[in-house]
């Protein structure tokens, strides 16, 4: 910051001595304060706007560098995420595998009962059943039933499992997405950075060219209001760019597209008729025949033109 300040006083005083020597070789000495005095608080304003520019490119900046923390706060989670679920699979594989164990044991106990009663029933036929024989049945038969009790106790924790599992992916999947959509923001950031360092860059260097010729420096200020105000019409800052428009032609009178651009906005945005109609009409004046735009601004005068001669006639 404080060397873009210093580069645009260096600018300012070679500017300054410039203008003093070209015009006091040719006026006379109140014409020659006079245009000095203009030049100086052209110059200051250019000088301001750019400081401003400059302020502008660090608040961006240090946004950027306020946003990381997010995006690694987000893959945190991601990972913490990633981690129980990975966990609650590994749980769920453990109980999948007891209750395929448990079913196991259930075939066999199955198995032993059928056996069982096909022994009971050949023993009823060769002897009497003895009591202590009916006890290992009726144990056997609480065994099984407790089998099955736990067999079903297993099968819900397992559906439990299951819903945590589908939970827990869906987080995950809530939290992968937000951190593409930050991952996204952030890339835009980092080419807006970019894009604003480099104008930044380039700001000090056309400045002092600029100043060695007036008339040059006063087009490529007027050029330099018509881009912010164009960048701020795409940032939907419409009073913003209303400002740097009208300085735009207020130092370029002649330029078509700075008219246009101030007839859009004051048409659709600010929505101010009359200034409309006045920068398109003065914008027909100046763009050439072979201009895309001239039809639709034509059309537009005509319609509010036609809508103004029905309201005074009513």
């Amino acid at each position: 910051m404080k060397k873009i300040a210093r580069i645009i006083f260096l600018g300012f005083i070679y500017i300054f001595t410039s203008t003093f020597t070209c015009i006091f070789a040719q006026d006379s000495p109140e014409k020659k304060y006079e245009d000095l005095k203009k030049d100086y608080q052209n110059v200051l304003a250019d000088r301001d706007n750019v400081l401003r520019q400059a302020q502008t490119y660090l608040e961006y900046k240090q946004k950027y560098e306020n946003f990381k923390p997010e995006i690694d706060k987000l893959n945190a989670e991601k990972d913490r995420l990633k981690s129980d679920l990975e966990a609650k699979i590994e749980q769920n594989s453990l109980l999948q595998q007891k209750m395929e164990e448990l079913e196991r044991k259930e075939a066999q106990l199955v198995q032993d009962k059928e056996t069982l009663k096909n022994s009971l029933e050949k023993m009823q036929i060769e002897y009497k059943i003895v009591p202590e024989t009916n006890k290992k049945i009726t144990r056997l038969e609480r065994e099984n039933t407790e089998l099955t009790r736990r067999f079903k106790d297993y099968e819900n924790k397992i559906k439990r499992l299951d819903e945590e599992k589908l939970d827990a992916y869906a987080q995950y999947e809530v939290s992968r997405r937000q951190l593409i959509d930050a991952r996204k923001d952030y890339d835009n950031a980092l080419v807006k950075n970019r894009q604003l360092e480099k104008k930044a860059s380039e700001m000090p260097s056309r400045f002092a060219e600029l100043a060695r010729e007036n008339k040059v420096l006063v087009k490529e200020t007027a050029l330099m209001h018509y881009n912010l105000g164009v960048f701020y019409i795409e940032k939907k800052q419409f009073e913003h760019a209303v400002r740097e428009l009208e300085k735009a032609v207020e130092l370029n009178p002649g330029d078509a597209y700075a008219h246009y651009n101030l007839g859009y906005v004051y048409a659709e945005q600010v929505v101010d008729r009359d200034k409309a109609i006045d920068h398109f009409r003065k914008y027909l004046r100046l763009a050439k025949s072979e201009d895309k735009d001239l039809d639709w601004v034509k059309n537009y005068i005509l319609t509010w033109q036609t809508w103004e001669a029905k309201k005074k006639m009513k």
